[in-house]
């Protein structure tokens, strides 16, 4: 099996954590260099996920002048649970660590800014996120790793850009629920606790994935039911969020996300605002374009064609210039005829002499 360290299908890197060890799946080198060296993550999202690798590689480097020495290895840097199961933005995980024996795991979501300059509500309900991302991760483990070596549990948290700093408690090895804090909550998910929410579609294709790998056949049909949800667990919000659309609406202005009610240009009907404030703003380098754009799609019209029939036209008859021997000689050039009026010069090298003309209309 080959290891793709850019690879974003986390049942295919769990079951390669278990075949050729964390360490041979670490995803730690792709924070080595610049932002440049990750074409597949934004500027601000390397820097913010490469700010929590460096603090869970502190938190292991302190931990070995100790005697209980646990390291924590980056497996997934941005993730869906199966491949073409991420139907919207909210379906997408970032980080997720684990330890040498894949049964523990630690999930970190990194989230941008959580509101718009022109004031709109573009933030998400980031507790109800996490806690969904700690439940569907913790029935993919339960649902994969059901032979030997049973996962114990899924830890989360997130950080945005006023905290960047995860809890010390966060990356503790202790089998007992962490306390963090209002900033940086901790969820703590075990196999006694969790919220079965695996679908069956996405169920159907780990199946699939499992069929081509040494680990065989699926797992039981208890195993199956005891991981399978429905739509009902999905994270319910009562304000608008970004992961809850499918195709995201961007300003024109401000560049900033919204929903599929933002406003758009009335004139043109080829940009959207956020509100009249960002159109205002945008007006003077939109102008042209928006004038531009309602001129080709209303374009002036066309002048009347004149279909009164055209005066005949008398052609008069061709003249052949050419020597009585040249029309009676077997030669192609005597069934040569001009098909179109105009002043042909068709000339035939020969017996005739060169430049001889053989037909010239007036």
């Amino acid at each position: 099996m080959f290891i793709n360290k850019s690879g974003l299908c986390a049942t295919t890197k769990l079951l390669q954590c278990r075949g050729f060890g964390p360490r041979m799946c670490s995803v730690a080198s792709k924070f080595d260099g610049p932002p440049e060296s990750a074409p597949d993550l934004h500027k601000e999202d390397f820097y913010a996920r490469n700010d929590v690798v460096q603090q869970v590689q502190q938190w292991v480097n302190t931990s070995a002048n100790t005697d209980e020495h646990e390291e924590w290895v980056p497996i997934l840097y941005h993730y869906e649970v199966v491949r073409s199961s991420a139907k919207r933005a909210r379906d997408w995980g970032n980080l997720v660590f684990t330890d040498l024996t894949t049964t523990r795991f630690l999930l970190v979501m990194c989230f941008g800014p959580p509101s718009c300059a022109c004031g709109n509500p573009f933030h998400d309900d980031y507790d109800l996120l996490i806690k969904f991302h700690a439940e569907r991760f913790m029935s993919l483990v339960i649902y994969l790793y059901h032979d030997e070596r049973k996962p114990l549990w899924v830890r989360a948290t997130y950080t945005t850009l006023k905290t960047k700093k995860i809890p010390v408690e966060f990356m503790s090895f202790k089998d007992s629920p962490v306390s963090g804090t209002k900033k940086s909550p901790i969820f703590h998910v075990t196999a006694d606790n969790f919220a079965p929410s695996l679908l069956d579609s996405e169920l159907e294709k780990i199946d699939n994935i499992l069929a081509g790998t040494k680990f065989g056949t699926a797992p039981p049909q208890e195993l199956r039911d005891k991981v399978l949800g429905n739509k009902d667990v999905r994270p319910k919000v009562s304000m608008w969020t970004q992961g809850m659309e499918k195709d995201l609406i961007q300003c024109a202005h401000c560049d900033k996300l919204g929903p599929q009610t933002m406003q758009t240009c009335s004139r043109c009907k080829l940009v959207r605002y956020c509100d009249k404030n960002c159109q205002r703003a945008a007006w003077p380098m939109h102008k042209p374009v928006c004038k531009a754009a309602t001129k080709s799609s209303n374009p002036a019209p066309a002048k009347p064609i004149n279909l009164a029939p055209a005066k005949p036209t008398n052609l008069a008859p061709a003249k052949m210039t050419a020597s009585p021997s040249a029309q009676m000689s077997n030669s192609a050039a005597e069934y040569i005829t001009p098909s179109s009026p105009g002043n042909f010069g068709f000339t035939t090298p020969g017996e005739f002499g060169a430049g001889t003309t053989l037909a010239e209309l007036d």
